[in-house]
């Protein structure tokens, strides 16, 4: 496995399409942002970003391929899925070491982490599930099913359910994490990108087949509305209020700012190549876009809806979080 890269059945779908979308934005907390993280899929390594500064402050190796980040709710800790290595990386976010590799499932593209720091949940492409890391010892406790070939995942701000985006089947898979009982729910054509509302409410999905976005609803599990984006909607986050809701374009090099009751797009903003994986702070709402294409990250104004600083990073970053403090 770590001399081949990943089938186009499962997660090639990052190369042939801009469809980079592994670290989701993790619930929001009221917190200030000190860093952002940004997977390098090409190089193995991690760039941190200050956002202060917006200055690239250190680089971390990691396994092979990385598509997926994400940042422990307390913030010390960044855990990166190594897609051809099949293992996480734990990234001591004080010493910007790797101080763990917990293997997992077949061609891991995907992590987010519970909102009590207890478990990172891990979305492994080629084998159709979820594998379940306990915080506290490094490993695997459980593994889920899910649909074919999921993309990103996602967790509630309550804990209680699990989300991932299946590009094989064109659904969402929902994990009930008291019972593990799993759910699907039919989307639009070729999911990436997930966000989550502030309260849990809205489940975002971005739909790169379709150029849409699916709202569901977290209490019935169906599909409430579908929202207009660009071409190659890949990736999805929200501001910490829920509102705006912004859509990275991988075709056409935009982000669609959306008001979602209205299904409005207030703005579109031009970014660089190919831009997928987002994150947003939630203390200053700005919007950081990972731009796989040209190997960098814009920063947007929420404000003034354009992008104030582009940061050059590694070659062809996949997944960008930020870092509560």
């Amino acid at each position: 496995m770590k001399n081949e890269k990943p089938t186009l059945g499962s997660r090639a779908l990052r190369c042939a399409i801009p469809l980079l979308i592994a670290g989701v934005a993790l619930p929001a907390v009221a917190a200030q942002n000190k860093n952002a993280y940004v997977a390098n899929q090409f190089d193995n390594t991690v760039s941190v970003i200050d956002t202060t500064t917006n200055a690239v402050t250190a680089t971390v190796p990691v396994g092979n391929y990385p598509l997926g980040i994400a940042v422990s709710p307390n913030g010390n800790n960044v855990y990166v899925a190594n897609a051809l290595d099949n293992t996480v990386s734990v990234i001591d976010a004080a010493t910007n070491g790797v101080k763990a590799l917990v293997t997992v499932a077949n061609t891991p593209v995907a992590v987010t982490v519970s909102p009590d720091g207890t478990d990172v949940y891990v979305a492994n492409a080629n084998e159709n599930t979820v594998s379940v890391i306990d915080v506290a010892t490094n490993t695997v406790v459980g593994s889920l099913p899910v649909g074919n070939a999921p993309f990103s995942v996602a967790v509630s701000p309550d804990g209680k359910r699990v989300y991932t985006s299946n590009t094989g089947d064109n659904t969402v898979s929902v994990i009930n994490t008291r019972t593990n009982a799993v759910s699907s729910i039919a989307v639009g054509s070729a999911p990436a990108g997930l966000g989550i509302g502030p309260l849990g409410a809205r489940v975002y999905v971005a739909n790169a087949g379709s150029n849409t976005v699916s709202v569901i609803d977290a209490f019935t599990n169906k599909v409430a509305a579908t929202l207009p984006a660009g071409i190659g909607a890949a990736g999805v986050a929200t501001s910490p209020i829920g509102i705006p809701v912004y859509v990275a374009n991988g075709v056409d090099n935009t982000v669609s700012v959306i008001e979602p009751f209205g299904k409005k797009v207030l703005a579109t903003v031009p970014v660089q190549s190919s831009p997928g994986a987002m994150a947003v702070s939630a203390k200053t709402a700005r919007v950081y876009v990972a731009n796989a294409g040209s190997n960098s990250v814009s920063v947007i104004d929420p404000f003034k809806n354009k992008v104030v600083a582009t940061v050059t990073v590694g070659n062809y970053p996949a997944a960008v979080a930020t870092q509560p403090e």
